[in-house]
């Protein structure tokens, strides 16, 4: 995985903030990414996997609160890897990010504290089993401050 620079990050890239979790759909803001930099725009880009509170009794009977933590961060660190390949190849520079807590407002969030200029979001067709489903989207969307929401296609392409 790479990181951005120290002291030296360039003020002119697009820094795009991308959810990313196991379903393919949430790799389409990498596609977008790299659309932006082939058109000659520079961008880095963060990825965000949150870990969102495990609270069925089914799965904490079972398991401590230690062992999901642990368990979402190793998995959030193979999606994070998975998803730098395209971009390292491209020369994007990028980092990835783990945070636990509730969905939407780890999004926004991340995206406030890393001065990101967007955040891109696939708009999927999977409906209510993706994470980033519409409802995801649209909650995203209502409770941004000042960073707007790019939702694009299968191709990277913005659908609105």
């Amino acid at each position: 995985m790479t990181t951005l620079h120290d002291s030296r990050v360039d003020h002119k890239r697009l820094r795009i903030l991308i959810p990313i979790n196991a379903n393919e759909d949430s790799r389409w803001g990498i596609r977008y990414a790299l659309r932006r930099q082939q058109a000659g725009r520079a961008v880095e880009v963060i990825l965000l996997n949150v870990g969102e509170p495990i609270t069925e009794w089914e799965v904490l009977r079972f398991r401590t609160q230690q062992e999901i933590s642990r368990f979402q961060e190793e998995s959030a660190q193979r999606f994070i890897g998975e998803a730098t390949a395209p971009l390292m190849t491209a020369n994007i520079p990028c980092r990835g990010i783990f945070r636990q807590g509730e969905l939407v407002f780890s999004i926004l969030d991340s995206a406030e504290q890393s001065g990101c200029h967007e955040i891109v979001m696939a708009r999927s067709m999977a409906g209510l089993s993706s994470c980033f489903s519409r409802n995801i989207v649209r909650a995203v969307k209502r409770g941004q401050r000042d960073i707007p929401v790019v939702v694009v296609n299968g191709d990277g392409i913005v659908v609105s």
